[in-house]
Formats: C-alpha cells, sequence, structure tokens
C-alpha cells in the first residue's frame, strides 16, 4: 500500500485540461468484484485528495464525506470495480462543475499506454445513436470501414444510446448497424486494444492551412506540430485551426500550440484563478469568490511559451470548435477570438475548464482521481467554465457524404480577411 505522503508528492504533477472522462468504457477489470474494505480504503484515498487539494473558487470540499453519506446505500450495492466507479462519478457530478472524475483501475492504465480496448471511435451523442466524429487509425472501426458521419444506432439486436451501450471486453465480437446516408449497413466487429493517439493533421484548401490538433494530451507530438507549422510559416496565407473533439490535456502543450499564433508579451490568453489568487484579491480588496472579479485584479496571467523555431504566424486565423472542444482546446480557441478577432466555427464548446490534477490514488486496486485546482477566466472576461464558446456560425455535424459546412465558411472567411 502507497502512502499519503507519496499521493501528495504526485499532486504537483503537469496541470492538466482535460474536459472529458478518458475511456468511459466498461473494460474486462471493470467487471472483477470489490469488497467492502477495498471501497472504504478508495473512498477514504478521495476524501483525503478532496479536501487536502481540490480547489473550485467558493466550493467547500470538506463537505464531501456528507456527499458520501447521502449516497451511501447505493455505493454499497455497487458489486464490481465499475459499477463503484460509476456510483462514485454520480455522486461527484452533483458539485456541477468538470474536471472531477474517478477514473477505475483499467481507464487509469489506459491513461498511462494511450491505448484502449474497444472498436476506436470518437462520438457525438444524438437522439438516434451515436454519430461517428474520429475514427482512431488502426482500430477495429478503421478496419470494418466505419467513417466520420456514420450514425451507429444498434449493437447486437439493442439500441445504442450512449457509449456503455457499445462497450465489451477485448476480444469480444459484436454485430453493429449504423446508417450512412440513405443506407443501413450491418457489420461484425470485434473489440481489441488500439492506439488512442490520434495524429496531427495538415491539409491545404489553396494557400489555406487547415491544421487538425485532435488532443493537447500525452498524445500531443511536439515535433511533428512545428513541422506542420515550418510548412505553414512558408506557403500559408490563412489558416484554419481545427480544434473538434479535442477534449484538451497539458497546459504546456496548450500554451506550444499558442506561441505559433500569439506574442508571448503583449497577448495574453487569460487567467488561473485558484487557491492564492483568491487569497491575494481577498488580502487586497476584501473577500471574493467570483472567478472573474479575482482575474481583473490579478497580474499573473496564462500566457504562450516560445516554440523552438521561433513562428510567429501574421496571418488570419479561423478556428472550428464542437462540443468535444473542452478545456485547452477552449482556451486556445477563446484566446485566438480576443487577441485576434478570429472567428468560431461550428457548435458550442463544451464550457469545462478547471484546470486539473490526474493522479493515481495509491490504493491497493490502482484507481485514478482527476480533480481541479483552478478556475480560469479568458483575458476579456469570460469564465469559460458553465458558459461555453458560442460560435460566430453554428453548423451541424456533417453526416457521411456531406460537406463540412463549418470548415468550409472558416475558409471562406479566412480567405477574403486574407485579401483585406
Amino acid at each position: 500500500m502507497k502512502s499519503f505522503a507519496g499521493i501528495v508528492a504526485k499532486v504537483a504533477v503537469i496541470a492538466t485540461l482535460l474536459a472529458s472522462a478518458v475511456g468511459a468504457v466498461a473494460q474486462p477489470k471493470d467487471l472483477e468484484k470489490i469488497s467492502a474494505a477495498e471501497k472504504k480504503q478508495t473512498l477514504e484515498r478521495l476524501e483525503f485528495l478532496l479536501t487536502r487539494a481540490a480547489f473550485v473558487p467558493g466550493v467547500d470540499f470538506k463537505k464531501w464525506p456528507d456527499m458520501v453519506t447521502t449516497h451511501q446505500s447505493a455505493i454499497d450495492q455497487a458489486e464490481t470495480v465499475g459499477d463503484f466507479t460509476r456510483t462514485v462519478n454520480q455522486v461527484m457530478e452533483s458539485y456541477g462543475f468538470s474536471h472531477i472524475v474517478l477514473f477505475s483501475p483499467e481507464q487509469g492504465a489506459s491513461r498511462e499506454t494511450q491505448s484502449r480496448a474497444g472498436i476506436g471511435i470518437r462520438i457525438e451523442i444524438e437522439p438516434d445513436g451515436l454519430r461517428v466524429v474520429n475514427i482512431f487509425p488502426g482500430s477495429p472501426a478503421s478496419e470494418i470501414g466505419l467513417q466520420p458521419g456514420d450514425l451507429v444506432f444498434e449493437c447486437d439486436g439493442h439500441p445504442v444510446k450512449g457509449v456503455a451501450d457499445l462497450a465489451g471486453s477485448e476480444g469480444q465480437k459484436s454485430t453493429i448497424k449504423y446508417k450512412r446516408e440513405n443506407r443501413v449497413v450491418t457489420v461484425d466487429v470485434t473489440r481489441r486494444k488500439y492506439s488512442t493517439v490520434l495524429p496531427e493533421s495538415l491539409t491545404w484548401q489553396g494557400d489555406t492551412a487547415i491544421l487538425t490538433v485532435p488532443s493537447f494530451d500525452a498524445g500531443y507530438n511536439r515535433d511533428r506540430v512545428e513541422e506542420l507549422m515550418a510548412e505553414i510559416d512558408k506557403r500559408a496565407k490563412a489558416v484554419v485551426l481545427d480544434l473538434r473533439g479535442n477534449g484538451g490535456g497539458r497546459v504546456i502543450n496548450l500554451q506550444h500550440l499558442a506561441s505559433f499564433f500569439l506574442d508571448k508579451d503583449s497577448q495574453p490568453l487569460g487567467t488561473f484563478v485558484g487557491r492564492q489568487e483568491v487569497a491575494n484579491y481577498s488580502r487586497r480588496f476584501g473577500p471574493s469568490v467570483d472567478p472573474v472579479q479575482i482575474a481583473e485584479k490579478t497580474d499573473s496571467k496564462v500566457r504562450a511559451t516560445r516554440n523552438s523555431k521561433g513562428i510567429l504566424l501574421k496571418v488570419p486565423v479561423s478556428c472550428l470548435i464542437d462540443g468535444g472542444s473542452g478545456s485547452a482546446s477552449e482556451m486556445m480557441a477563446g484566446a485566438l477570438r480576443d487577441n485576434l478577432g478570429a472567428k468560431l466555427y461550428g457548435r458550442k464548446s463544451a464550457g469545462a475548464v478547471l484546470a486539473s490534477m490526474i493522479v493515481p490514488m495509491g490504493d491497493d486496486l490502482g484507481f485514478w482521481l482527476q480533480f481541479p485546482v483552478t478556475d480560469y477566466v479568458t483575458i476579456k472576461g469570460l469564465r469559460i467554465e458553465g458558459h461555453p464558446l458560442v460560435p460566430d456560425k453554428e453548423f451541424p455535424i456533417a453526416k457521411f457524404g456531406e460537406p463540412d459546412g463549418a470548415l468550409q465558411a472558416a475558409v471562406a472567411n479566412t480567405i477574403k480577411t486574407s485579401r483585406m
């Protein structure tokens, strides 16, 4: 068993802004039984981290034990690791903010290895099923021919309404049905492990560069980004930055990408409002838990770093966002809009921006916990948490075979702006 001191040491890791729970799909170990003693130990560790390290302005995490007591019956009834994880997360959802997630041991391992067992798709939930947004390269989904825009609506004869309806163990075979254009396709798929890394990509429409950055998490490849940005610097007259489906990740990766677009000294992204900023404000102006008010009086700002190539683009920029754009990607999009007047296209973002830590809890089973440590306010005074970025023009997700309206509009805007 690991010591609490060891856990606290682990807390001093790189701040993470990741909007959505990673691996929210049942895995084989999630089906294993969990004892009352194991649940008790995990809850004790969770309480220790929340009450000692978590922070959101105006939130009293010392009330966590009372929340557990209120839901003790449901926790006691959880028989498997997966059931326990889901139940605890339901309790934490009552806080009403993002970035507070218990990861099962299997999900925690997936984060470290950047691999997962399943079929390999990123989705958006719709009333009639799961709309495919991205396909992970080399995954079972790519091998059976699933494409972005397909609507998965049935698995093994049962309707698909959420990610749990596609869950299964490694090696498990299922028959799924999906809609593409006006036809229904039935296909068998066998779940297996696949890499969760989606590489950054660059395409062109004339002189307009379309840079897609799928994540700021561990899969973010600095060397690749610098190579792509060097190509953009040489020939682009405009840039469209595609952050759709980018759930966020590490602050240092966000700052790296921002360095190609924003001047480190004169174009700050925004303000982190953590425990120290709240205390400083209270000493100077009196008590307040209003992040916007505190940010206005906080001198320290989040800024871009410097990239190794010394590139700072001076061309028009537009940005694509959707409901999967969260945390670090929302910070990026907001900063481009505030500093450069960049137009946003697509759909509302996730509205989930709290810098957080993701740490192993040190329990016998291997649970991980994500918890918030600081709020964030854009340089023009928007608290994005709970207040999604609204695009200048909204477009529905493109179905298979349909043109990408958001991309077309963004390209048209950047071309128009570059000619002014």
